[in-house]
């Protein structure tokens, strides 16, 4: 077998990040690739993180998660010297047979995207936190939109887009509240849904307002006026290695439903 780079990008993805397999009759046996992010506020210990995705034959995983494993030590040395970094990929919690290949290939099933729920209380919500005020995030034109939009992603992996929002704020069970200090935000939160429960898609706090019971505060708000509309409850997608995130869920209530997807991982 033999492993090449594409010559130019692919899929987006830098060619030298994505690596083809081939037999000796050079037909393709599938391709690799790896995609590096830094996300200090998910993950302040191990800041950062490259995903790794191989769609590949049995017979050619090994040479292309060798490659991959290679050229992801590269990618740290390289562009993040001295970073704390995970190599890591997603799979399936039932593929039996990839969740087997990768624990035999080192990586540790110690991290995966879990769902929880939290069912909306009939009680009133929680009051304002002292030196704080409470409203709706202003979104009446594409620059609150969009400034909006870059608060929430800095606490994400994956990118709320534009046409996304739009979306979510013809739902019912949209909601866009925070709490402020001198006009600046320092806790904010995004639900949506058009069923009988709503999806937290997102709640933050700024750093320096964090363990001041904001984000709960915040979530009792939204989830009285989500019970005003009729909805029952809500969930949240929660990655089960960000141990505040796991914490705050248990704090408001929230229970684990089920496993959407196993991420294991290694550490570089």
């Amino acid at each position: 077998m033999r492993i090449t780079h594409p010559q130019a990008t692919y899929r987006g993805i830098p060619a030298e990040d994505t690596f083809f397999v081939a037999n000796d009759q050079h037909i393709q046996l599938g391709s690799g690739y790896l995609i590096p992010f830094v996300q200090k506020e998910l993950y302040p210990s191990r800041p950062l993180n490259i995903y790794m995705e191989i769609d590949a034959q049995p017979s050619a995983r090994n040479l292309l998660f060798g490659a991959l494993l290679a050229r992801a030590v590269v990618i740290r040395d390289q562009n993040y010297p001295g970073m704390p970094a995970r190599l890591y990929t997603q799979l399936d919690a039932s593929d039996a047979e990839l969740v087997s290949f990768y624990q035999n290939s080192g990586l540790t099933a110690d991290d995966a995207e879990d769902l929880f729920y939290f069912p909306l209380p009939y009680a009133e919500p929680g009051k304002t936190p002292m030196g704080v005020q409470y409203a709706s995030v202003p979104l009446e034109n594409d620059a609150q939109q969009d400034a909006f939009l870059q608060r929430l992603n800095a606490m994400r992996i994956a990118p709320i887009q534009r046409d996304q929002l739009t979306l979510w704020r013809e739902q019912p069970g949209f909601l866009a509240l925070g709490f402020y200090r001198a006009g600046r935000p320092v806790s904010e939160l995004v639900t949506a849904g058009t069923g009988p429960n709503a999806s937290l898609v997102q709640v933050y706090t700024r750093a320096e307002f964090r363990q001041q019971g904001m984000a709960g505060a915040l979530v009792r708000q939204a989830a009285a006026i989500l019970r005003e509309r009729g909805m029952q409850g809500l969930y949240a997608h929660i990655f089960r290695r960000n141990t505040p995130q796991v914490a705050f869920m248990q704090g408001i209530g929230a229970t684990f439903t089920r496993t959407i997807a196993l991420l294991p991982g290694v550490d570089l």
